[in-house]
Order: structure tokens, then C-alpha cells, then sequence
């Protein structure tokens, strides 16, 4: 199913538009997000790795992909965002000439667009996707749905620099952060993301990893109905630094995704 039913086409490069689970149960994590968040799942016939569209109020948000997560940069399932651009081929050059490795090379997925899979220069995935019909406004995000993407990496420079050079965004030290490593990814006078370093629990060489984030209403309670589902909290409700409560958790399977409670009536991302 296409991500707008928009006639306008609009291209908006840069916005994070799409998600994908990979997952070795498509099973369990039907059952945990959908009661966790009230996700209808779609089963697409498909030839190779089982497949299912992802739906929040009769719109598609992502998708799962069953099958055993291969050595190499992720060990456990993921979370993988897609990123909105206007060529995929042109990007994908540009993506292998900046350090990136092309994990899966330009090719048309059908209902969703022309998409190709990349490994940063600090190992974190996510593919670009270039939709038939245009890329979803921005509009208020629903319960449920995703509301922020951050990058964690060794390098917030480096990265910034690279996603950059791909989706032209432009980068600037995040306020009140007082230094350069935590920056702001934005595009369309829209913040679209945070570039931020490797947690201190982490090893300082640790592969670079996305984070989404997806709003709910009380980031407290969905923390704890996550866990009563099998999920884990990562790191605990707390206020972040644009006063946001937030929370990081992970599912039965491993993959780590955050919540948000905002009560504004911005939409995804946030105005500069």
C-alpha cells in the first residue's frame, strides 16, 4: 500500500518515512505491538522471508520481516528507518563514495517504492526510499505513531557530515547541549532527527545504531505494559533535554525502539 494517497508527489528528502522490523518471530511481535499500540498487521504473500504491513489508522507506518538475523554489524532484531529521498540510485553513489557500504543495491519493492539498504561509515543501517507517490506531510503524530528518530554513534561529526551529504540536511549543535557532539539533523525547516554520541555503557567502538521513537500517551504506563508483554526497559522514564518524557525499551526479540510522551500538537519532528 502506498504511504500517502496524496495526487501532489510532494518530496520531502530527509524526513524519516517508513520503518522495518527484522525479526526472527513475526508471531510474537504481532502480539506484542499490537497490543502494545494498537498496530493492525497485514501478512503479505511473499516468496522469500515471511512479510507484513504495519497499519495505525488505515495507514501504513512499517513493516516485519521474518527471518534469522545474519553476524556482521546487528546481532539481535532491529529497527531500520527509511529515509525519504529523490533518487535512491544517485544516493546510493554517493553513499558508497562518502565510506558507506551498500548493503542492498537500488531495486523497487512493490506498494512501497525504490529503496536501497546502507551501512554508515560507523556501521549504523538504514535505507533510503524513494516512494511513487510522494512522501507523507508533516502532520500531528497519533498515539502509536513514530514522533523522533535518533542516531547514536561513535563519531556525531563524521555522521553528520555524511547524512549531510546524502539527504542535505542541515546540521547544528542540539540547544542547550553546549558542545558539538549532539546535533540536529534538519530538513524542510523541520528537525527530522538527532546525531548523538555512544551512550557511556556502551564500547566507545560499538557499531553506530537508529533509535525510533514512537508517541504515546503516558510513557509510564506503556513502559510497564511493554514488560508485562515481554519487553524490557533499557533505560527509564525520564525528561529529556527538549523536556520530553521519554523512555527506551526493547522487545521480546531484542530490537530496542524509545517512546515519547509529548503533549503538543506539532507534528513528527519539530519546527525550527
Amino acid at each position: 500500500m502506498p504511504l500517502t494517497s496524496s495526487t501532489e508527489k510532494t518530496r520531502l528528502p530527509g524526513k524519516v518515512i517508513f520503518s522495518q522490523l527484522v525479526t526472527p518471530s513475526l508471531e510474537v511481535a504481532q502480539q506484542f505491538y499490537g497490543k502494545l499500540f494498537g498496530w493492525q498487521f497485514q501478512h503479505v504473500p511473499s516468496r522469500g522471508a515471511r512479510y507484513a504491513e504495519i497499519m495505525l489508522n488505515g495507514h501504513p507506518i512499517a513493516s516485519v520481516v521474518e527471518r534469522a538475523i545474519p553476524p556482521g554489524i546487528h546481532d539481535v532484531p532491529f529497527w531500520m528507518p527509511f529515509i525519504a529521498t529523490s533518487d535512491v540510485d544517485a544516493l546510493a553513489r554517493k553513499a558508497q563514495n562518502g565510506g558507506g557500504k551498500i548493503l542492498f543495491k537500488p531495486r523497487d519493492i512493490p506498494g512501497l517504492g525504490r529503496e536501497t539498504v546502507v551501512a554508515d561509515p560507523q556501521g549504523g543501517l538504514f535505507a533510503a526510499l524513494t516512494t511513487p507517490s510522494g512522501d507523507p506531510a508533516d502532520e500531528t503524530t497519533p498515539p502509536g505513531g513514530w514522533i523522533w528518530s535518533t542516531l547514536l554513534t561513535p563519531d556525531p561529526q563524521d555522521a553528520g557530515n555524511f547524512y549531510q551529504s546524502l539527504f542535505g540536511y542541515e546540521t547544528a549543535p542540539a540547544p542547550d547541549s553546549g558542545d558539538n557532539a549532539h546535533l540536529i539533523a534538519a530538513s524542510q525547516d523541520y528537525a527530522r532527527a538527532s546525531i548523538n554520541p555512544l551512550p557511556p555503557h556502551m564500547p566507545p567502538n560499538a557499531p553506530a545504531r537508529w533509535i525510533r521513537f514512537l508517541r504515546v500517551e503516558n510513557v509510564g504506563a506503556a513502559a510497564e505494559t511493554a514488560t508485562s508483554l515481554g519487553g524490557k526497559i533499557l533505560v527509564e522514564p525520564h525528561i529529556d533535554r527538549d523536556g520530553a518524557l521519554i523512555a527506551v525499551l526493547a522487545d521480546p526479540a531484542g530490537a530496542v525502539f524509545g517512546i515519547l510522551e509529548w503533549h503538543d500538537q506539532a507534528p513528527e519532528g519539530e519546527p525550527k
